[in-house]
């Protein structure tokens, strides 16, 4: 489809007008195809379209981004926000996934708004019959769920139910807002796909059990809780717990001049909070502080130690690919992405071809600079 032709189909689809539109192509507007399906990406809000929307050219449709959700620094904002009665979800720590059906195909769409060639995939082997059937009968919605386990590109962390790749469903939209979630029970239950485990019904101001359901996530090392409105009349929070906040730290900071910055600031003052609301004793706070300070600094001075040993800086994911075709797909998408990878086959079986891909990180560079030349890159 040639970019004039594209324009002016957003132009209707969107009734943004074509001026408008055209300023936006490239940076925050992207034109994109997975297997012969058009699409554009919406990059930023525009027009009163949220960052994530996509627009299926060849369906003439529109997918919604998934609306934002509030972080919470204290529980005690839960009843000043709330309605009255809470459902309380736990918080998966894995990556937002829209399923829509275009045509009889099965995609994934990323909280970016692209068609991820490797999601979709592998959603499709798992459950593209049931998914064909539910969003046949409701033709009208989207699902929203997490993809979580540790075979994937985007967010590694293992869940013993995941097998490695799972889709748990945590939300259903309509025409771009959240439905009740009694919609969701039912199409999740009718098709038998898997929803976010539903923790408790609250009353807004049962404070103390909804800190006891953190208490309990913190301890088993999971990353928290979503709070929400069962008609959703309000728009849902998020907390997460100690333990994450902490470990997410820790990730980040294997590579400190790629994620390092962005996790630091935002995670300490959520502990800051935390340390508050449950009124730490100094005890307390010294054995926080302790485990804080390892995750800032351990990870960091490991990866400058590889460095100086002439190994790379770089993630690492093993994904699974149900076929090569799957494989080529990825790899274009990423091409078309700007992406570098480095992708090594480990082997193939039953479940498809597996892969072994790396992305060089900035702090390779960095370190690099360092340790060549003794100097900082930082003032």
């Amino acid at each position: 489809m040639s970019i004039d032709n594209i324009m002016k189909r957003l132009t209707e689809i969107l009734g943004i007008t074509r001026d408008v539109l055209e300023k936006k192509v490239g940076r925050t507007i992207r034109i994109m195809s997975y297997r012969g399906i058009d699409y554009v990406v919406l990059r930023e809000d525009v027009g009163g379209y949220r960052e994530g929307t996509i627009v299926l050219l060849n369906d003439e449709k529109i997918i919604h981004g998934y609306p934002g959700i509030r972080r919470l620094a204290l529980l005690e904002g839960v009843p000043l926000h709330m309605v009255d009665e809470i459902i309380v979800e736990e918080k998966m720590n894995g990556y937002n996934v829209r399923v829509v059906l275009a045509g009889n195909k099965v995609l994934a769409i990323t909280r970016g708004g692209y068609i991820c060639p490797y999601t979709t995939a592998r959603i499709e082997k798992m459950y593209g019959d049931r998914l064909r059937e539910a969003l046949s009968e409701y033709e009208d919605v989207v699902l929203a769920g997490e993809v979580i386990g540790t075979e994937n590109p985007y967010v590694v962390y293992e869940y013993p139910e995941a097998r490695g790749f799972d889709y748990f469903v945590f939300d259903v939209m309509k025409n771009g807002a959240l439905a009740p979630l009694s919609l969701r029970d039912e199409i999740v239950d009718k098709y038998g796909l898997k929803r976010v485990p539903v923790l408790a019904r609250l009353n807004k101001n049962e404070l103390e059990k909804l800190r006891e359901i953190v208490d309990d996530l913190d301890r088993r090392g999971r990353e928290g809780i979503v709070i929400k409105d069962p008609m959703h009349r309000v728009p849902p929070l998020k907390y997460t717990t100690i333990y994450i906040n902490i470990k997410d730290i820790e990730e980040g900071m294997k590579y400190p001049f790629d994620e390092g910055r962005s996790y630091l600031f935002s995670r300490i003052i959520r502990l800051v909070c935390q340390a508050y609301e449950y009124g730490l004793s100094d005890e307390e706070l010294d054995h926080i502080a302790l485990r804080l300070g390892r995750a800032v600094l351990r990870p960091a001075v490991e990866s400058l130690k590889k460095r100086s040993m002439g190994r790379l800086i770089a993630a690492t994911y093993k994904l699974v690919f149900p076929s090569e075709e799957d494989l080529r797909d990825y790899l274009e998408f990423l091409e078309e992405l700007g992406v570098d990878v480095v992708v090594k086959i480990i082997g193939t079986s039953r479940e498809g071809v597996k892969a072994e891909l790396m992305k060089l990180k900035d702090t390779h560079g960095y370190y690099s600079k360092i340790l060549e030349t003794g100097y900082s890159p930082l003032d």
